[in-house]
This record gives structure tokens, sequence and C-alpha cells, in this order.
């Protein structure tokens, strides 16, 4: 029983680590030198962490229940069901197709749950980036979608994600810019700004078989703003106190790579210049690397701090 209550101690963010771990393996396959090992490797690891969580929700459900309510813990929840979506891809199959089933249904069922805690109570400076993730994330589905019977479900998803993100970016700017400072426990979430534009793009670009040259230039501008502003704000987010939100920084910067390499084999359908084309796959590669780097420095973060957690607990 002692050995269970360790679960308790799993915090709810790491879901977003096993998210940003998921989509590295992933999107290094398009460096074409994996060969589907990358991406296997990276499900497993964000499996183990999953399987954690969901071992700690079921033995604990009432913290489940209290992460829900929470303004800022509430709004990474689903990041549970968006790493679940990306495994689910690199299963394959039919059980890919069920699991990915099960994962959307479950982040629509975080979703409606933060949606009514915050209509309850709310108040704009509760507002935070990560409120993108219950919306606008949803949009992971569509980058994992297993296609087939499925793609009109999908295809809702994307859209629903996307109109959300127009909404809410104006309001979200708004607050970020005149309402009172991000708490300082909060503020990892800052990076989550570089996630929407990017995974809207990646989204679109996967099951949308005739893009829009227009969105495709809109959705990409912002993409690459929004990640260059955020490699900017590292300066001073990487010198706050570690917690568990660290996990934030890990899939923006994900996505962004991933969503560049759609673009370029786009472009290339497109037959735009050799030279153009060149220069955005230099930029996804660049970003794919940063990307590993930073994480690779939250998931030994995130060692660190379990380590230190078994030492108390073997003290105790």
């Amino acid at each position: 029983m002692r050995d269970l209550t360790r679960f308790a101690g799993a915090p709810t963010p790491m879901a977003g680590l096993a998210l940003g771990i998921g989509s590295l393996g992933w999107s290094w396959e398009n460096m074409g030198i994996f060969d589907g090992k990358a991406q296997a490797l990276g499900a497993a690891i964000a499996g183990v962490l999953l399987l954690v969580l969901a071992v700690k929700f079921l033995l604990h459900p009432h913290l489940l229940k209290d992460d829900l309510a929470h303004p800022v813990v509430g709004s990474v929840v689903p990041t549970f069901a968006m790493a679940t979506m990306v495994v689910s891809k690199a299963i394959g199959g039919q059980l890919g197709s069920g699991l990915w089933l099960f994962a959307v249904a479950l982040h629509l069922v975080f979703l409606a749950t933060f949606v009514w805690h915050r209509a309850r109570d709310f108040k704009l400076h509760h507002m935070v980036p990560s409120w993108f993730v219950p919306p606008v994330g949803i949009i992971v589905a569509d980058v994992a979608s297993p296609g087939g019977a499925l793609a009109p479900l999908a295809h809702g998803l994307l859209w629903f994600g996307i109109a959300c993100y127009a909404l809410m970016l104006p309001v979200m700017l708004y607050r970020l810019i005149f309402a009172a400072e991000v708490p300082d426990a909060a503020k990892p979430t800052i990076a989550i700004l570089a996630a929407p534009a990017s995974l809207s793009l990646a989204g679109y670009l996967t099951v949308v078989a005739h893009p829009s040259p227009l969105l495709v230039d809109l959705l990409l501008g912002i993409a690459v703003l929004m990640t260059a502003i955020i490699y900017l704000a590292f300066a001073k987010l990487l010198r706050l106190p570690f917690s568990p939100g660290y996990a934030a920084f890990t899939f923006p910067l994900v996505i962004g790579a991933t969503a560049l390499f759609k673009v370029v084999h786009l472009f290339a359908a497109w037959g735009i210049d050799s030279t153009s084309i060149a220069q955005l796959t230099f930029l996804a590669e660049l970003e794919l690397w940063v990307a590993t780097v930073i994480v690779s420095y939250v998931a030994l973060r995130y060692a660190l701090f379990f380590s230190t957690l078994r030492r108390a607990h073997l003290a105790a």
C-alpha cells in the first residue's frame, strides 16, 4: 500500500512531457534515417509516463477532480489525452484506431469539464496560455488521425480547434498585455503560445487534401513568429525555479518543427523554387534540434525531481 501512495506524487503536468517526448520521436522521422524506430521509442517512453499518471488517477480520483477544478492545472490535464493520441499513431491498426477514439472522447470530457469550471468562476486574470490546450489541443487528433471512416470526425475537430484559436487569441493577447502579470508558478505556460498556430497548421496539412495557400501562409507566418518570440522568452523562462510546469516547454517547440516539415513537403508538391524549400528545410531542422535540446533538458530536470522525491520517501 505504501508503494501505491507514491503514484500520488506524480505531477499531472508530466502528461505534457509525455506529449513532448512522444511527438519528438515522431518528428525525428522527418529526417528519414530512423525507419520508425524514433517514433516507437518516443511512444514507448510517453506510454510509461502516461501509465504512471493513469494509475495515479485510478487510485486517487479525488486528485484528478481537484486538478480539473484548478484554473491552470485543469487546462493541462487534456495533454494526457493528446499524448495518448500520439501513442495511438505509433501503435497503428485497429488497436491504434480504438485508442485514438478513446483519447478523443477523453479529451472532449476534459474540455467540457474545463469549460464548466471556468464558466462558473471566470476571471480575466485567471487566463494563462495553457487555456489554449483544452479547445485547440484537440487538433492533435488530426495529426494522429488514422483516417478512413474516422476522417469526417477528424475534419470536424480540426475546424473546431482552429475556430477556437481564432476567437481566443485576441482575448489572450489582451489579457497578457493589459491584465495582471502571470504568476511565477504559471509563467512556464507562456511557452504554450508557440503551439496553437503550429498545431493548427500541422493538423490542417494532415487531413486536408487541397490546402488553401492563403491559410497555409497565414498559419505559417504566425507559427514562425510565435516560436521566435518564445525562443526569446526562454532567456527568462529557463531561469525560473524548476516546477513540473516546465513540461510546457516541450510540445510547442516540437510541433513547430513538425509543422515546418509538413510545409516543406507541401511546397515541394506545389513546385516552389528549390532555394525557398532549402531555407525552410534548414529552419525546420534547426527547430527540431532546439526542441530536442529543450525536451532533453526538461526530461533531465524531471528525473532529478523524481530522484529527490524518492530520497525523501525513503527517508520518511
